[in-house]
């Protein structure tokens, strides 16, 4: 299996609140295959990953690569309409790796709090998540 660090993290933070959603395995595998993964990689990926691994270095993502990974972040935990605390304390290691500061996440995730069934709209996480982003 091929290092991919984009899915450990997504996988790690379905798997932080000790309930696997699976809308959320969903969208892991949906955004796994776009990216080329084949689906036994996906699945290989989804069974090994364990949340107390420590987060992969992100130091050498593209500009490109971290606001794919934040805005895919947003995504996995906005999927199940809540947000654990444990996702959001995950989520901000992840962005404090990336060079994001905390207001970006709130800024990002605020919508779910206000309404968690509010539709997800990607293109408009993706930019918001662009402008955080030296």
């Amino acid at each position: 299996m091929k290092d991919n660090p984009h899915l450990n993290i997504l996988v790690m933070m379905a798997k932080i609140d000790g309930e696997t959603d699976h809308a959320e395995l969903e969208l892991i595998r949906q955004i796994g295959t776009s990216s080329n993964v084949s689906s036994e990689d996906i699945e290989e990926i989804i069974e090994t990953t364990k949340t107390d691994h420590n987060i992969p270095s992100l130091s050498n993502l593209t500009k490109e690569q971290k606001i794919e990974l934040m805005t895919n972040l947003v995504l996995v935990m906005k999927i199940d309409g809540r947000i654990a605390k444990e996702e959001m304390k995950f989520c901000f290691q992840v962005i404090k790796k990336m060079g994001y500061n905390e207001e970006a996440l709130f800024d990002l995730v605020s919508t779910t709090y206000l309404d968690p069934k509010q539709a997800i709209n990607k293109e408009e996480i993706k930019q918001r998540a662009e402008q955080y982003l030296n």
